[in-house]
Order: structure tokens, then C-alpha cells, then sequence
């Protein structure tokens, strides 16, 4: 089914109503038409984020999004108009690392209607004949699940455990820092002044200097761990680059605090809980709201200029939520960065591998099981309740080799979630919602047009090797990267904005020079997840931007 955003006649008559609309404004705007003092690009998680932040200081803050709705890629909406009560997430659909901090306690957003459910055993790992194995939040019974599979790397899992605990201990202080502490020579500092012992030494030197799939080899030997980590990390970022044996951190905030949170009704039950607080403070969210430019004058960032034309200051400063690619290139007029500058931004990597996602959201009219994996568990867990990955880690090398050529595997490994079964609410009684996922080259001869649905049917077919239910779909939404860079702005279509390198974290995020938050645009911030701490639904990119926006004001 053709997305809603894709239907030719909403494209016609949205056309329509963006020329009524700047008819109707052209002559009752002034120049400039309001002011705030702040005013922020984009109301992802992010930009609600900041704006929360600000907002609580006491300053008054504007929102636009170009989107029709509030949380960017995390929003639950019903986009298959045959199935308003299915609720789909077409991007984020969990809170891992936020769920580390104390961000959503220290602005109350509990208050607000957040309400997260704890996943007892948030992923796992599914072969063609139904054997599971489960990542339990408990850490003993993950441990029980993979001894099933290989004592040994039961054990192994165990040992590394102190190292990663070490890892994420170290993680935890530095998100809500200012990045200048967690440049990749200042994380190695720490990490080895806190390592006990050689043994813990020599484990974190190999994992900053293998790749992550080299790491994933050296440290397990079952095809079940293997391929769950496989397929978790290369979501992450470029699998195969020098160093994201880190990445082999990923999944061990499931074992910690809170766990893995799931906000009931989706999503957009998280971002509606930002939004009511920015409220609360007196702070507008303006959607539909398209910025054509960032206006500078006389080196400073002084508000933006929407499509419409209408005018807006910002009288300490602009929080550009969108990809720093974007802040800092379509919406600054020419001349305004330097030589350098542009040359820095332009070379910003996104997917640089040539690896993005690929979405299908299903609205289903029945349940979708898992029958030959529900018959082979003998415990009652139930399992509809876990995201499953599929593949071994040797697929998944293969896969890395092929979508660099720019071509498909077959069959692709798939990442499954039944949403609904952990969270009723977004779908009507004894019906669900499904979200698939598959990894799949950015560019492709001949471009997306013409093989968006090859790769649908294609992805379809490998996760009907699983799960049975999808003869009762009422719908779906499909997304190619090209969709998500033409609709939600993400360079390449990564979600992350920037590819998750250990080059391109801490002060080197976006790039050397551009990853404090400040621009060489007085008054420009950048506060998305091109920032640090970077991708993942975390908030701390927006926070961390408006607390550094509010050390630099000028009209207080």
C-alpha cells in the first residue's frame, strides 16, 4: 500500500492548501511577524527536549516542524487511513538509553501521562526452525538462555560483564556532560584510569580497535549470540569501520536499571508527555510549518523564515533539531559558512556504507504468532512480547558485502516486533501491529521507484519464514531510505544524521569543530542527534544544546 504522505491526491490537494495558506498570510503578515527567544527547528524527541529545557528556565519557545505531527521519527500514528485504531511507529519504538538517565525524572514527564512498560525480555534471536533465545532484563536468566545455546559463552558473557558495566558506568556520566569530555582520546583515558587489571585492559583495547563483527567472532561461538549481536550492531553504524568493537556494549542496557522501557501508546505517548510540559510553560508547537531559512544579519543567528513567508525572531537564539547537514547547509543562505566550514559539513557522513533501513509497519486484523518457536519454548514466556533478529553473523558479514555493492541478499535477516502484544493500546482487541525491519543499500542503480516493492515482497517473504497472521493485514506503510530522507529529512536515510563512529562522537560530533552544540553562526545550535551523545531516542542532544544556548545569551 502506497504511504498516505505518497497519495498523489494528498499531494495535490496539500499543494492547494499551501498556496491558499501564503495567499491568505502574504498581506496580514508583517516582516517580521512575532518574536521569541527561542526559537527551535524540528519537534523530534530532541526539540522537545530542548524546549523543555528552555522552557522551564523561563524562556519563551516556538516549535516548527515542517511535519503534520509532534516526535519526528518517534511517533506512533495510524497511517493506514483503512486502520485509524492500529497505531505504527515508523521509526524509534523503544527507550533504552533514556531510560539509563534521569532525564524523563528531572522534568517530571511521568506527570505529563508518560507511562513505560517494562519489557522482561525486550530481544532476541530466531532461527527458521523456531529455536529462541531471549535477552531477559534479569541478567541469570539471559545467562540460562545462552548456556542453552554454548556454555562457553554463557561463561564468556559473564566474564566481560565487569568490562561492561565499566563501559556503560562511564557512558551514563558522560551523556549529560558537554561533549567536550568524550572525545575518543578522553574516553580511552578513563576507561583504562578506571580498568582493574590487564585482562580488562587488553579487552577494551581489542574492542577500540576491531571492528565490531571481528569482535562478535573473537568473543562468542553460537550461531544464536553471533547473529543477535550481528544483526543489532550493524543497525548501529558502519559494522565493518576500526573500533565499533564498542559497539558490543549495545545490548547490556537491558540488563541495567530500568531496563528497556516501551512508552504505552506508543511512541507518540512519550512525545505527547514533552509536548504538555513545553505547554506548561507556556512554550507553541507549530506544525505543518516548513523553514524555508535561518536568518542571519550581521554574523548572528536572528529566527527563520518560513515557506509561507512569514518571519520569525528569535531573540537569543535558533535550536536546529533537524541533521546538522541540513541546519548548516539548505537553510543558511550562500556565503554565510566559510570554505572550511561548508567543506567539513559536506563531508558529514550518513550511511557512509552504504547501509540504511528499510520500514514495513503492518496494521493486522488477527494476532501474529510465532507458531514454531511458540511450540519449541518451554517456559511461558510470552514471546510475542520480544523483538527477534534473525541471521547468523556470517549473513550478516555477507549482507555488509553485498548492499556495499548496491545489491540484495536472499533471504534477507529480518527484525520482527509484534508492538501490540506488549502494549494493547495501540491496536483494537485481538488485532495487531506489526514492525519489520531489513538492512539495504542506500543507493541503488536505477534508484528506489522502481524496486521499492521488490524489496517489500522480498522482506515479507524472509519473515514469513517466522510468524504467521499477515493474511489478515488490513494494511501497511512502507518506507525506502529515500522516503525517510524526502519526508523526515534524514541524510541518506540515517537515522542517526551522522554515521555512530567512535571518529564521530563526543567534540567530533558532527564533525572537528562543530561538536559543542555552537556553530560559527553566533546564535545557531545544533541540538539533534547529529550531536552528542548522538542517535537512539536518548533527549540529551536537545537538552544539552539549550542549557549550552542559554550560557551564551545576549538579551538577558
Amino acid at each position: 500500500m502506497t504511504p498516505p504522505w505518497r497519495s498523489p491526491c494528498r499531494r495535490r490537494r496539500r499543494a492547494r492548501s499551501r498556496a491558499s495558506e501564503r495567499q491568505r498570510h502574504h498581506e496580514r503578515r508583517d516582516a517580521v511577524s512575532e518574536s521569541w527567544d527561542y526559537v527551535i527547528v524540528g519537534a523530534g524527541h530532541n526539540g522537545l527536549s530542548a524546549g523543555c529545557t528552555l522552557g522551564e528556565q523561563g524562556r519563551s519557545v516556538l516549535l516548527v516542524d515542517q511535519l503534520p505531527h509532534v516526535g519526528g521519527l518517534s511517533a506512533s500514528l495510524p497511517w493506514v487511513p483503512e486502520a485509524p485504531g492500529h497505531l505504527l511507529s515508523v521509526g524509534a519504538m523503544d527507550d533504552m538509553l533514556m531510560a539509563q538517565t534521569p532525564l524523563t525524572e528531572e522534568l517530571g514527564l511521568r506527570s505529563h501521562g508518560y507511562d513505560p512498560v517494562p519489557l522482561e525480555a525486550p530481544y532476541g534471536w530466531m532461527d527458521e526452525d523456531g529455536e529462541t533465545l531471549l535477552l531477559f532484563h534479569r541478567f541469570d536468566r539471559a545467562l540460562e538462555e545462552i548456556r542453552r545455546f554454548s556454555p562457553r559463552d554463557a561463561r564468556t558473557y559473564e566474564d566481560i560483564r565487569p568490562v561492561l558495566d565499566l563501559i556503560m558506568d562511564v557512558v551514563d556520566r558522560l551523556v549529560p556532560q558537554h561533549p567536550s569530555a568524550t572525545s575518543r582520546l578522553d574516553w580511552a583515558k578513563i576507561l583504562m584510569k578506571m580498568a582493574p587489571d590487564r585482562k580488562t585492559r587488553a579487552l577494551l583495547t581489542k574492542m577500540l580497535t576491531l571492528n565490531v563483527f571481528e569482535m562478535i567472532s573473537e568473543t562468542f561461538e553460537s550461531d544464536a549470540v553471533r547473529g543477535l549481536w550481528g544483526y543489532w550492531t550493524s543497525m548501529i553504524g558502519p559494522a565493518d569501520a576500526e573500533g565499533t568493537g564498542v559497539y558490543l556494549m549495545a545490548y547490556h542496557a537491558v540488563h541495567r536499571k530500568r531496563g528497556v522501557l516501551r512508552p504505552r501508546g506508543g511512541m507518540s505517548g512519550l512525545m505527547r508527555a514533552f509536548a504538555s510540559k513545553i505547554a506548561s510553560h507556556g512554550g507553541e508547537i507549530r506544525l505543518n510549518s516548513r523553514v524555508r531559512r535561518i536568518t542571519v544579519e550581521g554574523a548572528r543567528a536572528t529566527g527563520v523564515e518560513l515557506e509561507d513567508g512569514t518571519r520569525i525572531r528569535a531573540r537569543e537564539g535558533v535550536l536546529a533539531n533537524c541533521a546538522p547537514q541540513i541546519a548548516l547547509g539548505r537553510l543558511l543562505e550562500p556565503g554565510v559558512l566559510d570554505r572550511n566550514t561548508r567543506n567539513l559539513v559536506d563531508m558529514i557522513p550518513a550511511n557512509s556504507v552504504n547501509t540504511a533501513a528499510f520500514k514495513i509497519d503492518v496494521a493486522v486484523g488477527g494476532p501474529v504468532t510465532y507458531p514454531k518457536a511458540e511450540a519449541r519454548r518451554h517456559d511461558d514466556v510470552d514471546i510475542r512480547k520480544t523483538t527477534f533478529m534473525t541471521g547468523t553473523l556470517e549473513d550478516h558479514m555477507a549482507q555488509l558485502k553485498a548492499l556495499k555493492r548496491g545489491e540484495p541478499v536472499e533471504p534477507p535477516p529480518v527484525y520482527m516486533a509484534v508492538l501490540s502484544a506488549a502494549d494493547p493500546t495501540i491496536a483494537p482487541e485481538g488485532q495487531d501491529v506489526l514492525y519489520l525491519h531489513s538492512n539495504v543499500p542506500v543507493d541503488l542503480p536505477g534508484g528506489w521507484e522502481s524496486q521499492k516493492d521488490t524489496y517489500t515482497q522480498s522482506i515479507v517473504k524472509s519473515a514469513e519464514r517466522f510468524l504467521d497472521g499477515l493474511d489478515a493485514e488490513i494494511g501497511r506503510v512502507v518506507h525506502s531510505p529515500q522516503d525517510f530522507e524526502d519526508y523526515f529529512g534524514t541524510p541518506r536515510g540515517c537515522y542517526f544524521h551522522v554515521d555512530m563512529t567512535p571518529m564521530r562522537l563526543g567534540a567530533n560530533r558532527p564533525a572537528r569543530g562543530l561538536g559543542r552544540y555552537t556553530t560559527p553562526v553566533e546564535g545557531l545550535y545544533l541540538a539533534g542527534a547529529g550531536s552528542h551523545p548522538g542517535g537512539t531516542v536518548n533527549g540529551w542532544c536537545g537538552r544539552n544544546a539549550a542549557r549550552e544556548a542559554m550560557k551564551h545569551e545576549v538579551a538577558r
